[in-house]
């Protein structure tokens, strides 16, 4: 039997089967921010962004108590191993693989910052998690980004960027989710560089669906392997018909224009 067969399994429950591509809704803000607009009722919103046709939720494991049961049928499930309350660049391993593979989850993610002086921490955590996702056949997203106060002295955004997605793989992830570097050509550098699948990732709030889509438009032209969005979905005006437009573009290959019918809708 090939030894990689739950790895694989796992993989096509996040990654769409006709696109490969992925749609993940991140909601493991509630550790750092708490209970805010969107998350405050995460079962809810896990319903409204599976009714847009995401692919997969990611969510800390404690929230998988409730969250799995009612719809761990529907979209993929993405147990978040890290976090922290308060320091942000101290990521503390709060959760286990062999917790996330006992309910039933599709993937782990563990998030590291480069450049932090609690990198040590950090890549050993990520080393031990690693390990056990090559055991028990879990795949394993890296969520990387690159300290921000240290990037101009690495070469700026695109050249940090490019070094987190490395890290990434360098370190045994099978996808990694970092932020969009601002235009399709320097994104196409994060992804060229990265032997694995790049995930952009939703950064900060905006209040225009269009700028939004413009930019998944651009890092799908860009080679990216599909998106990790939260707030931008779950702090929409409509979860789900944000998650349908998105979908339009990573899955359908949609122009912005096509995709803006759904959140005009």
């Amino acid at each position: 039997m090939n030894p990689n067969i739950g790895r694989e399994v796992r993989l096509g429950r996040v990654v769409d089967r006709d696109s490969g591509k992925t749609l993940i809704v991140p909601l493991d803000h509630g550790v750092i921010m708490g209970p805010i607009r969107g998350i405050k009722d995460p079962v809810e919103t896990v319903g409204k962004v599976a009714d847009g046709g995401a692919n997969a939720a990611m969510f800390q494991t404690g929230l998988g108590k409730v969250i799995v049961p009612e719809h761990g049928n529907r979209l993929g499930i993405i147990y978040t191993l890290t976090n922290s309350c308060t320091m942000r660049y101290n990521q503390l391993l709060l959760s286990t693989v062999r917790q996330a593979v006992r309910d039933g989850a599709d993937a782990v993610a563990i998030r590291t910052w480069v450049g932090s002086d609690h990198e040590r921490t950090a890549l050993s955590n990520f080393q031990m998690a690693a390990d056990e996702c090559l055991r028990w056949g879990m795949p394993i997203l890296a969520v990387n980004y690159f300290v921000e106060e240290k990037r101009e002295a690495r070469g700026g955004l695109k050249e940090s960027i490019k070094h987190a997605a490395r890290v990434a793989a360098e370190m045994g992830a099978d996808m990694v989710k970092t932020v969009y570097t601002g235009s399709i050509d320097t994104f196409q550098e994060v992804v060229a560089t990265c032997p694995v699948p790049v995930v952009m990732a939703g950064g900060p709030k905006t209040d225009d669906p269009r700028d939004l889509l413009q930019m998944v438009f651009d890092a799908m032209q860009a080679g990216a392997a599909g998106v990790a969005i939260g707030r931008n979905v779950w702090q929409a005006r409509d979860p789900a018909a944000t998650v349908r437009a998105l979908g339009a573009i990573i899955h359908h290959g949609a122009s912005v224009d096509q995709a803006m019918t759904y959140v005009r809708s």
